[in-house]
């Protein structure tokens, strides 16, 4: 058997930070401060802090999970351990796609770069194949041969912003900075928004992380300090720009960067300026290249791609094929010039992904609380829930181009899920999922009914059991959301109800006018009567229907009680075995209720759930003694529902379900419930 090609652990914490640096700093900061400054002047400086600020919760995530899950592919990777199948191949999609189209945006830029300032009459189209070419060969060799490239190309354009933010700052004129806000305070939000994408390149430290020395301590480390070295370069240089030119000259040049070196240094500082730009160009580039080609090793790796892109170079130890397919792309997106289009959804798809890496670290506390975790969240789960926050709250405020492309992307994604054979049992399943889905639908949208409860003894509990029980089982059936409240006179039995529901509770006699009228009988929508005494019973929902409550029903069992109850248009309901089933019968099943008229004994349709030591556990149903006249109509298990034929074997925990004459459905259900011991 052929050893397994790994890929080689040699990017240490300097090189880790080399790969964030590359991808944050981006051209992103050379050409977007004209569209800050038009969309919102020196306000733009703010929307730049407090976004990179707000983007240190999602950095804190990222620490936790690269540092406890240390593999290729980073968020996707993240989310395809602790969430299902096609949410984790959505987010790796749309990685891989913002990735791929970052890339061919960041080549782009470089060549228009070359064209403009160097060859008027070069071809964009070689320019952008021969680059990619060059990085391609780079990056096959592996990350550290491509990130000596990327630290030199990172020092520079480092050298370069910090040399005109530190000698700029002297060229400060504050009147350029007047008025601070010039559109008002609202564009601040949008503004963040649109500056959100530049400040995530930290999560590709991750997408290397088989290649990290020291996982644990190393990536943890290099995101912060990539994310702190971008938020005070950025805020740094755009308070300079923003204050040696007036806004309104910034917002009108399409090179910011550029214009303001040429501004302060004249020629030699134009000169380094385009230099520093190119450099930018080209380090994201490169980064951004190997990242994709990661991202679409680890899809390949997990069955979601074909396998092939998961091998990696037998020298190299690279993931050559993943890395080919994605630099074909990037030439084909660079070559057609609809990049600045796509890169537009790429915003959507980055904005939702990153919000499902932070849900993940919930996940993954839920679902691996042993996990270790070398680096820790703080305030969890405050934090990875404030990253959500910071993530989806801007997806609304994307343009509307971005927002129907992001959608066109995801439907793609979702194409290209369903085609691969390891998902299409998933496809056959499909009916099952809609129709769970419909379920789930119909629960989320049903209305609350406000049940009144006017007794909190036994058989007010039980019916309070079943009708706040939450299995789906049970839910699928209702008609509504029961908001239950109860009326007790006994004060213990108050304290006791407290603490087993956790809703409203008045302490007083349901039989009184004054006690009734405080539970605002107006807003409830039943009342039901269930002590263990007829009289006040029928005393109690007298009462309640004389203060307007829609539907009362009553527990009696004297006949007398029965027929004064029924002659006044109240439900009374007399089984003794069978009462909390029955109510909740007459409220989500009045169909079902009136078909069988349970209420007049003629029939009743009831379920139980069968105790683990019952006698008839393990007994085929054509075993036990079942009354002629009663039917086992329905068995659910573990949620499924199983048919029941004679040779069905009943299982503990089993809910079943009865048809039949009340007296033979009592006797079913006594024979279920006796015990073994009994």
């Amino acid at each position: 058997m052929a050893e397994k090609v790994q890929f080689k652990r040699n990017v240490g914490l300097f090189m880790a930070v080399m790969i964030g640096i590359g991808a944050m700093m981006g051209p992103g900061v050379f050409a977007l401060p004209s569209v800050v400054a038009m969309d919102a002047g020196p306000l733009g400086i703010l929307a730049y802090l407090f976004m990179g600020l707000l983007t240190l919760f999602t950095a804190l995530s990222y620490s936790e999970l690269g540092a406890a899950i240390p593999i290729a592919g980073g968020g996707y990777s993240f989310v395809s351990r602790g969430l299902p199948d096609p949410v984790a191949f959505l987010a790796g999609w749309f990685f891989w796609i913002g990735n791929t189209l970052a890339c061919s945006l960041y080549v782009v830029i470089f060549a228009l770069t070359i064209r403009d300032y160097f060859f008027p009459d070069a071809s964009i189209i070689l320019i952008v194949v021969v680059t990619t070419l060059v990085f391609t060969a780079s990056n096959l060799r592996g990350q550290v041969e491509a990130l000596k490239m990327i630290t030199l190309m990172n020092i520079v354009e480092l050298a370069v912003l910090i040399g005109l933010g530190v000698l700029g700052a002297f060229a400060i004129e504050p009147a350029n900075l007047e008025p601070f806000a010039p559109m008002g305070w609202e564009p601040l939000i949008p503004t963040m928004g649109l500056i959100y994408i530049s400040y995530v390149g930290f999560d590709l430290i991750t997408v290397a992380a088989e290649e990290i020395i020291d996982p644990a301590r190393n990536i943890p480390r290099a995101i912060l300090i990539t994310l702190g070295v971008g938020i005070v370069i950025y805020v740094l240089v755009l308070f300079v720009m923003m204050g040696v030119v007036n806004y309104t000259e910034l917002a009108e040049t399409d090179t910011p960067f550029i214009f303001v070196a040429d501004f302060l240094f004249g020629g030699w500082g134009r000169t380094a300026g385009i230099i520093a730009t190119i450099m930018a160009s080209l380090s994201a580039f490169s980064v951004t290249l190997g990242a994709s080609s990661r991202v679409l090793y680890a899809l390949g790796r997990d069955g979601h791609f074909p396998g092939v892109f998961s091998r990696l170079h037998t020298r190299f130890k690279t993931p050559h094929i993943a890395l080919f397919v994605c630099a074909a792309l990037v030439m084909v997106f660079g070559a057609t010039g609809i990049v600045n289009i796509l890169a537009s959804a790429s915003s959507f798809g980055y904005l939702v992904a990153i919000g499902i890496v932070n849900y993940a670290v919930i996940a993954l506390h839920n679902k691996m609380p042993n996990l270790r975790r070398p680096f820790k969240v703080i305030m969890y789960p405050v934090v990875p829930v404030l990253g959500i926050i910071s993530c989806w709250f801007f997806v609304p405020m994307l343009e509307p181009q971005s927002l129907l492309l992001g959608a066109a992307l995801a439907g793609v994604g979702g194409i290209l899920y369903f085609v691969m054979p390891a998902n299409r049992d998933l496809v056959k399943r499909l009916p099952e999922l809609v129709h769970h889905i419909k379920t789930r639908l119909r629960i989320w949208r049903r209305p609350n009914m406000q049940v009144l409860i006017i007794g909190g003894g036994n058989q007010g509990m039980n019916i309070a059991d079943r009708l706040i029980k939450q299995d789906e089982f049970r839910m699928i059936f209702r008609s509504a959301e029961y908001k239950v409240t109860f009326v007790e006179k006994d004060e213990a039995r108050c304290e006791e109800l407290e603490r087993r529901y956790s809703v409203p509770i008045f302490h007083g006699d349901g039989t009184k006018l004054e006690i009734l009228d405080q539970v605002e009988p107006q807003k409830m929508d039943v009342a039901i009567a269930a002590t263990n005494h007829d009289d006040r019973n029928t005393i109690m929902a007298l009462q309640a229907q004389r203060l307007g409550i829609p539907r009362v029903i009553a527990i009696a069992r004297d006949p007398d009680y029965v027929e004064l109850l029924k002659s006044r248009g109240i439900v009374c309901i007399s089984a003794p075995y069978a009462t909390a089933a029955m109510v909740e019968n007459h409220l989500d099943r009045p169909g079902v209720a009136d078909l069988f008229e349970f209420e007049s004994g003629v029939a009743s349709l009831i379920d139980m759930r069968v105790p683990e030591n019952a006698r008839v556990v393990g007994k085929r149903i054509s075993d036990i003694n079942i009354p002629s006249q009663c039917v086992v109509a329905a068995v659910i298990r573990d949620k499924e529902f199983v048919v029941p034929r004679g040779d069905t074997e009943v299982k503990g925990n089993d809910y079943v379900v009865f048809v039949g004459p009340v007296d033979s459905v009592q006797s079913a259900h006594a024979v279920f419930s006796e015990s073994k011991t009994a």
